[in-house]
């Protein structure tokens, strides 16, 4: 696709109805060659694509969507989700979240602990819409229910369980049931359910070993729920997984809802997990110098790309590989010879997640190419 002399009429973001794109009203005539690089290209027939198909898994296998928007960052794309069937969204950060909310989209799940320091913007949000927290601490479930309880609101609580990544989350087992009995007599608060994440699992290849480890991850929200429910406390939701392993989630009788975050635009190191969903997101970094005979050198190094995944991929090139070579430079050997400067090359990026948060803007683009408008990157660094 370098060097793209196609002129195309900006069409509109196919949308629920209501939603408003954050597309640049009057882009017009617009041609590849104009976007200024490096750049964060969205592809926006894929993405839809991926949208589709992950909410046709879910509907499919009986349990509610809510995917995670700490990938795609834009309320834009949350709102079509949530007019494809989703219950709602997570969010990592309360800062994600105001924006979401800001924005439109009110059912958000902040899959990360509120702590003293910013609870009182999570309660002030969980006044405005249906705001739900995480929770693995009984210091916390006792504060936030003070705190909530002096707004005059209830806060829907799921207890982060530990399923095997060791990261946050209560031990699975009787640990839990004693913090659910808490939850349950803590004034403000209102037992939701538990959530589980196998962020560990996600990219386990091969494929057999990561299906029965999620299993394994699933029987303890299972086992647990069981405990729970021995208390005399009902579950009503069970919540979990992510791209690598929605499919798994969604034959496990005890899972509720998925959060799946990365499949709406995919990136190299998902390609391989989960190939029926399609990489929507790429890098169009331009081609700076040929004087190496090794190697172009091109104008997206660390700011352009996160490598904490592995470096990305050059599409369509399997022959040619990139490497950083500063902040603002990579090189990419295999391509010498074929291209001037001032050409562009497409990258794939390794990790979708941490790329998108580098840029402010994406450039929507259709599937033979031609530039559509701008998206804005609208929870871009918002980690607080």
């Amino acid at each position: 696709m370098a060097g793209t002399r196609r002129r195309h009429q900006r069409r509109a973001l196919r949308l629920a109805p209501g939603a408003t794109p954050n597309i640049a009203a009057d882009y017009g005539f617009v041609q590849l060659d104009d976007v200024q690089t490096p750049a964060l290209l969205l592809n926006v027939d894929g993405l839809e694509r991926n949208l589709a198909k992950m909410a046709k898994l879910a509907r499919g296998g009986g349990k509610a969507l809510r995917p995670h928007s700490k990938t795609h960052k834009s309320p834009v794309i949350a709102k079509k989700q949530v007019a494809l069937g989703a219950v709602g969204i997570c969010t990592a950060k309360v800062g994600e979240a105001e924006i979401m909310v800001a924005n439109g989209v009110d059912d958000v799940l902040i899959t990360s602990e509120p702590v003293p320091r910013n609870m009182d913007r999570f309660v002030a949000l969980a006044a405005k819409a249906k705001i739900a927290a995480t929770v693995d601490d009984a210091e916390i479930v006792r504060e936030l229910g003070r705190r909530a309880g002096a707004r005059g609101i209830e806060i829907a609580i799921f207890v982060d369980v530990n399923v095997g990544q060791e990261r946050t989350g209560v031990d699975a087992g009787p640990d839990v049931v004693r913090l659910v009995e808490l939850i349950c007599k803590t004034k403000g608060l209102r037992f939701a359910g538990l959530q589980g994440y196998e962020g560990h699992l996600q990219t386990r290849m091969p494929e057999t070993e990561r299906r029965a480890l999620a299993r394994v991850a699933y029987d303890r929200l299972a086992d647990t729920k069981v405990l729970i429910k021995d208390a005399g406390i009902a579950v009503p939701t069970i919540t979990t997984a992510g791209t690598g392993t929605a499919r798994f989630a969604v034959e496990h009788a005890a899972v509720d809802e998925i959060q799946p975050g990365s499949y709406c635009v995919m990136d190299s190191s998902y390609s391989s997990v989960e190939p029926s969903f399609e990489n929507a997101l790429f890098i169009l970094t331009g081609v700076l110098s040929v004087n190496r005979r090794d190697a172009l050198v091109v104008d997206a190094g660390w700011k352009a790309a996160s490598t904490d995944s592995g470096v990305p991929k050059v599409k369509d090139h399997p022959e040619a590989t990139y490497r950083e070579a500063g902040d603002e430079h990579g090189k990419i050997a295999g391509l010498a010879g074929r291209h001037r400067t001032g050409d562009v090359v497409w990258l794939v990026p390794s990790h979708c997640d941490t790329t998108i948060n580098l840029y402010d803007k994406y450039i929507l683009v259709r599937d033979d190419g031609a530039v559509e408008g701008e998206l804005a990157i609208a929870t871009r660094g918002k980690s607080a």
